[in-house]
C-alpha cells in the first residue's frame, strides 16, 4: 500500500490553488447544520457521500475551515498512484483487488486512529453513487475497523450536495449527521448505517430552507 506523507510545502500550495478552483467553480459552499461537539482526546472517521470528482476537495476544504485536524484520506490505490501529489496531503491507499493489501490498508487505518488529532476520511459507498439513489450500499471495511480497533473514537458522516440555481455557478452544501461513537456501532453496526443514509435524506429535504453558513 501506498502510505500519506504529508508536506508542509504541498499543504500550502494546493491551499492556494484549491481556494481558487473553489471560487472559481462555485457560487458559495454553505454548511446548513452546526457541526456536532467533537472530544478532542478522540480520534474521528469521517464518512462523506461519494458521488462525485470533487470529493476529496470538499473534506479537505471542510476539514481546513471547521475541524482543523490532521487530515488522512482512503484513496484507491491505482488512482493514488495516478495523482501521487494527493499523498503529501494525506492521502493513502487501498487495494478492493487483493484482500491481503486491502487488510493491510485498514490496519494501517486502525493505527492512524490512535492519535487523537487525526481525522480519517473513508467512503463507505466504496464508489460514486448519486446522493439522491434508492439503493445506498455500504461497504464492510468500517465495520472491520470498529470491530478490531483498540481504541474508543468518533465517527461523523457528511454529506455533500452540488446543486444548481438561477446563478451561473452552483452551491456546494454540507450537512453533519449525528456524531457516533465506535463502541456503540460495535455493538450495533446498523446505527452507523441509519444514520449515513438519513443525513442523505435530510440534506435533500433541507438544503434549500436551511440557515447556513458560508466557509468560502
Amino acid at each position: 500500500m501506498i502510505q500519506a506523507d504529508h508536506k508542509k510545502w504541498a499543504e500550502f500550495v494546493f491551499d492556494i490553488y484549491l481556494r481558487k478552483l473553489l471560487k472559481k467553480s462555485f457560487y458559495d459552499f454553505r454548511v446548513i447544520n452546526e457541526l456536532p461537539a467533537l472530544d478532542d482526546s478522540k480520534s474521528i472517521i469521517v464518512t462523506p457521500n461519494h458521488f462525485s470528482w470533487w470529493d476529496g476537495f470538499f473534506i479537505y476544504w471542510t476539514n481546513k475551515k471547521l475541524f482543523s485536524r490532521k487530515l488522512y484520506v482512503l484513496m484507491l490505490e491505482e488512482q493514488l498512484k495516478r495523482y501521487w501529489f494527493f499523498k503529501k496531503l494525506g492521502c493513502y491507499s487501498i487495494d478492493l483487488n487483493d484482500s491481503r493489501k486491502m487488510i493491510v490498508s485498514l490496519k494501517y487505518t486502525m493505527d492512524l486512529l490512535l492519535k487523537p488529532n487525526n481525522l480519517v476520511t473513508i467512503y463507505p459507498q466504496g464508489e460514486i453513487q448519486a446522493y439522491d439513489e434508492k439503493h445506498i450500499i455500504l461497504k464492510d471495511g468500517i465495520d472491520f475497523i470498529i470491530k478490531k480497533s483498540t481504541v474508543d473514537f468518533q465517527i461523523l458522516p457528511i454529506t455533500f450536495k452540488i446543486h444548481y440555481t438561477n446563478e451561473r455557478l452552483p452551491i456546494v452544501y454540507a450537512r453533519f449527521g449525528k456524531l457516533l461513537n465506535s463502541k456503540d456501532v460495535a455493538e450495533n453496526p446498523q446505527l452507523f448505517k441509519d444514520e449515513f443514509i438519513n443525513n442523505l435524506n435530510l440534506i435533500n429535504s433541507e438544503y434549500s430552507t436551511s440557515k447556513f453558513k458560508s466557509i468560502l
